[in-house]
């Protein structure tokens, strides 16, 4: 028997392949919308609390600013507190942990103390540096016929502590105007919401 050409071979069947399929699926939309909306919540998350923490710090900055400008004015109008020579002493009438009062001179140099309001002919500005334990303003006031126009001005509205102590030439506590060489001043403030942040200054009085 001849053999049979490998052209009349009959050929194996091949198997037709199935159509290829076009897009997605179901599930793989709703997987994938899955995911983006927990990247979007999440992302929202932490923009929402980046900008809070932010917002949050530069509060905290902005009053830690203003406590350190309220102690500096404080501690430059200190530094102009008058010595009178005849009595050998500052010119302060009221020294307490929450109120200061005192002169400083306007004009020309006239001896004595003017008091909380001084005339004119004093030469000299009296001071008050005031805060109250139920509220939260630290101001600075002036008054006296040279004091024009006299004024209170709020130096910080976030006070929640103010103290001052005043010291002799040995940093000891003094009650005395005489004795009077430094006034330590500690500040505390606190926006509403906001951590407290507490400020400390010492301040000498001039020499005379």
């Amino acid at each position: 028997m001849a053999p049979v050409p490998s052209s009349a071979r009959p050929r194996p069947r091949r198997h037709a392949r199935p159509p290829r399929q076009h897009g997605f699926t179901l599930v793989e939309l709703i997987l994938s919308a899955g995911l983006l909306s927990l990247l979007a919540v999440t992302a929202t998350f932490f923009w929402v609390n980046g900008w809070e923490l932010a917002r949050r710090v530069n509060a905290d900055s902005a009053a830690l600013d203003e406590g350190r400008a309220a102690l500096e004015r404080l501690a430059r109008e200190i530094r102009e507190l008058k010595y009178d020579r005849a009595s050998a002493a500052y010119c302060v009438s009221t020294m307490t942990a929450t109120q200061m009062v005192f002169n400083k001179t306007s004009g020309g140099y006239v001896s004595a103390c003017g008091g909380a309001s001084p005339a004119s002919a004093n030469g000299d500005i009296a001071v008050t540096i005031q805060w109250t334990a139920n509220g939260t303003s630290l101001s600075l006031r002036y008054a006296g016929s040279l004091a024009s126009p006299a004024a209170t001005r709020t130096l910080t509205g976030y006070a929640s502590a103010f103290s001052m102590r005043y010291l002799d030439a040995a940093l000891a506590t003094t009650t005395s105007a005489a004795a009077l060489r430094f006034v330590e001043l500690s500040l505390t403030v606190q926006p509403p919401g906001l951590q407290a942040t507490q400020t400390r200054t010492l301040v000498a009085v001039r020499n005379n």
